[in-house]
């Protein structure tokens, strides 16, 4: 049985056919930094930490690119972000984290099924608050502040940012779906 085509197996028709990917690419790598930058909280007791909606696009980007694509779109808009709102201890945790949820998350969307769209994005939420933790646990320490007591802290506010997230991509998942398939009918 043939694969039916998607943004990522679309043989190419034209020479343009790359160049609408990498284009879709960026686009998604800067609404997840519009998302991440411009909507964000700052976070209480740490250095640079901030919630924020980015990772609802890093979700809605693994279903309309695929892999690798929406990895390098969940990367380079989060690490960018980051960049510019000072957070410099957290850019490379960032583009880490981010991307692995980007590539988590189209890994399992790519079949187009609303059960795995959500089991990859609850995952890529459970990856976000558990790599953050991590990074926090491991990295901080803030006069008597243990790194430990500085990750706990961070997490509530992770917790929710992933829970906002989530809700907000499973709600946007069926628009972004009938926009892939418009697109892949277009090439």
């Amino acid at each position: 049985m043939a694969k039916q085509p998607t943004l990522e197996n679309t043989p190419a028709r034209s020479s343009g056919a790359l160049l609408v990917q990498m284009v879709l690419t960026a686009l998604m790598a800067a609404l997840v930094f519009a998302a991440t930058y411009l909507l964000h909280i700052p976070v209480p007791g740490t250095q640079g930490g901030y919630a924020n909606m980015g990772d609802m696009v890093i979700f809605l980007a693994a279903v309309l690119l695929g892999n690798p694509w929406a990895a390098f779109a969940a990367a380079l808009g989060s690490g960018l972000a980051d960049f510019l709102y000072g957070a410099t201890a957290y850019i490379l945790p960032t583009v880490i984290i981010k991307g692995l949820m980007g590539f988590l998350c189209a890994a399992l969307a790519k079949r187009d099924k609303p059960s795995l769209f959500r089991l990859g994005s609850f995952l890529g939420g459970i990856v976000m608050c558990g790599g953050y933790f991590l990074f926090e646990m491991l990295y901080f320490r803030v006069g008597e502040i243990t790194g430990l007591a500085y990750a706990l802290n961070a997490l509530p506010m992770n917790i929710i940012q992933a829970a906002a997230n989530i809700a907000a991509a499973w709600l946007l998942y069926k628009p972004v779906l009938a926009l892939k398939k418009k697109l892949v009918k277009q090439q």
